[in-house]
């Protein structure tokens, strides 16, 4: 190692730390990214669920909106990656260091930057066709699955772009219902829907 050029050493070093932690970063999120709960964290992009629960909790209360952060720990890596490869191969090829620098970070920047902005884009479809939007269930019909007392709370399930929610119910009326009714969803009122027969 000691007759190797400092810079090919920071290039290299650059190189297989950045590939090293986003694909370790990769099987992560493949593995532990997929639970239940208020948010999902991919890359960067943060899909904010609300109260967003699926078959047998309360359902969503929130529009499901996405947010994007170009500074994620898997841009950075690539940022990193890029920067090292286009180094190494820019000095492979006899260019100077003024042009190697530069240009490694640039191609970073281009890399990482379209890394995450794809992220984004790929996260912001998947939560427009498969979350419900506030209001969403207004006017949809669901069975009631814990009967509504009088004046009371009960529970209806229902079913929006292919996904069962469960949430807690009263009737319009204020009169009983019981269980496997179906009612339709006339209005919320906070986390609770007021519902009437079909």
């Amino acid at each position: 190692m000691m007759g190797t050029d400092v810079l090919e050493f920071i290039y290299l070093v650059c190189f297989f730390l950045g590939l090293g932690f986003a694909i370790l970063s990769a099987l992560l999120a493949g593995v532990f990214g997929g639970h239940a709960g208020p948010h999902v964290d991919a890359g960067g992009v943060h899909v904010d669920l609300g109260a967003s629960h699926t078959d047998g909790t309360h359902a969503p209360a929130t529009d499901g909106s996405v947010h994007f952060s170009p500074l994620s720990p898997v841009s950075i890596a690539l940022f990193i990656t890029t920067f090292g490869g286009i180094g190494l191969l820019l000095k492979k090829l006899g260019f100077p260091s003024l042009v190697q620098l530069p240009a490694g970070m640039i191609s970073g920047l281009i890399v990482g930057g379209a890394v995450s902005y794809g992220f984004f884009r790929i996260m912001l479809a998947t939560q427009a066709s498969s979350h419900a939007r506030a209001g969403e269930e207004i006017g949809i019909e669901a069975e009631i699955t814990v009967p509504i007392p009088n004046d009371g709370l009960g529970e209806i399930a229902y079913v929006v772009r292919g996904t069962r929610f469960t949430n807690p119910a009263r009737t319009l009326d204020g009169k009983e219902l019981p269980a496997r009714v179906m009612v339709k969803i006339v209005k919320q009122a906070g986390n609770t829907y007021i519902v009437q027969k079909a």
